[in-house]
């Protein structure tokens, strides 16, 4: 066994995760189990269910409310005075049931914006959860697409290992035959171990990144094995930076929240208003009380024993209650104008929001195109220092170039190789930048 076929052998015992079977993993299947695991989509998933529970009639009190209530009152009495009519113990037992109704049958229209108001807060939950959700899958694909350039990344230091324990073995064997000095062997060793720890480590840059698009994918196991299927091979769109500003404007989903948050303040705003009108109000209620007297146990002055008397009461009652605020030291005027203000604050947020949203499409689309154009000029790079190696491996086996000249363009090799593929995984995240500034990312 060679030194080189050693050394391999336990370089990759220490690799334990990619010996594993690991199961395919595309990045539509990625993104179809983020949305059904990730945490912060089920969380805001959640916020959407209690605003949908709070969007009805009776939140915004436009039913009534109706209450029972129940009281039981017992006394026994003991009395031992001459001077009193009745003698000896008496016990009065009282049994009272209410019922009431209170509804308020106008305020102002209160109820009615209020109602409204809960549909607006629901409509603002559903932006929300499009937001946070918008944002998780541009993490998945970014996140995908960085296990992609890490995995090829690794398989490039791999092939780079692979050229290096080759003529790390045709230098020994050269040694053998008395045709290459020790200095070249040594050399040559170098640079096999220096690639050999290359690969250790983009190893470990590479399990990082399957757990950091685990942890998105809410995946228990955070090392759970998978091999994607998406490859970096991206060439770019053509865009036309005034139709992704127009898509801008009315699909961000970050512009249509705050719309919702400026239609919310709208309605407090008419809540506010409706303070100052009217109120009428019904109160109806039913009460029943049952009494029971025993005086079994008591004579009365003229000698005669007490018996068990039993007595009922029932009441209705139903009431109109009309009430007009006219003065509250200014609460009411002070609150409409506070609310005003808050409008004029929201309309201003929005207009902050656009201004700074168009800052972001057009740094955006600049970086896009600039990325367009440095993804060109990697692969032409890669595949002039490609030509470059495969030449150079050939005058290398015929004494043409040295060991220090042959690593010298090996190394240029590996950079325009990584420079490609970081080319194409740069252009792929400025486009999903794109895609979800204007709101198109779920599409």
């Amino acid at each position: 066994m060679t030194y080189k076929t050693r050394f391999v052998t336990i370089l990759f015992s220490f690799l334990p995760v990619l010996a594993f079977a690991q199961n395919n993993l595309a990045l539509t299947d990625a993104i179809k189990k983020g949305l059904e695991q990730n945490f912060d989509i089920k969380i805001q998933a959640s916020n959407v269910k209690i605003a949908k529970n709070n969007n009805v009639w009776g939140q915004a009190g436009g039913l009534p409310t109706i209450n029972f209530t129940a009281n039981q009152n017992n006394n026994l009495q003991d009395v031992t005075n001459p001077a009193s009519f009745v003698q000896g113990i008496t016990i009065n037992n009282n049994l009272q049931g209410n019922l009431t109704l209170d509804w308020i049958l106008f305020d102002g229209f209160s109820v009615r914006i209020s109602k409204e108001r809960l549909e607006t807060l629901q409509k603002e939950s559903e932006g929300q959860a499009k937001m946070v959700i918008e944002n998780t899958v541009q993490d998945i694909i970014n996140n995908y697409y960085a296990v992609v350039l890490e995995q090829e990344r690794y398989e490039i230091l791999k092939k780079a290992l692979q050229l290096s324990g080759d003529r790390y073995e045709y230098m020994q064997f050269k040694e053998s035959v008395g045709s290459a000095v020790t200095t070249d062997v040594l050399l040559e060793k170098s640079n096999y171990l220096t690639d050999s720890s290359r690969v250790i480590n983009q190893e470990l840059v590479w399990r990082n990144a399957k757990r950091s698009l685990n942890f998105l994918l809410a995946e228990k196991d955070l090392d759970t094995p998978y091999s994607p299927t998406d490859s970096l091979i991206f060439k770019g769109l053509e865009y036309n930076l005034e139709e992704l500003r127009t898509k801008m404007l009315s699909r961000n989903s970050d512009l249509l929240r705050q719309y919702a948050t400026l239609a919310i303040m709208q309605k407090d705003w008419e809540l506010r208003k409706a303070d100052r009108l009217p109120q009428v109000r019904l109160n109806a209620g039913l009460s029943n009380t049952q009494i029971r007297q025993d005086l079994t146990q008591a004579t009365f002055s003229n000698g005669r024993s007490g018996e068990v008397g039993r007595a009922a009461n029932t009441n209705y009652n139903a009431n109109l209650i009309f009430s007009v605020p006219i003065f509250n030291g200014g609460i009411i005027k002070r609150s409409i104008q506070n609310a005003a203000i808050q409008q004029e604050i929201g309309t201003w947020q929005i207009e902050r929001l656009k201004q700074t949203l168009n800052q972001q499409l057009n740094t955006a689309f600049d970086l896009y195109q600039v990325r367009r154009i440095m993804l060109n000029i990697a692969t032409e790079n890669k595949n002039t220092s490609e030509t470059n190696l495969n030449l150079a491996e050939v005058k290398f086996r015929n004494g043409t170039i040295n060991s220090f000249e042959y690593r010298i363009l090996q190394n240029n090799y590996l950079d325009a190789a990584f420079r490609e593929i970081e080319a194409v995984y740069n252009l792929i995240e400025a486009n999903t930048l794109l895609l979800r500034l204007t709101g198109g990312i779920l599409e």
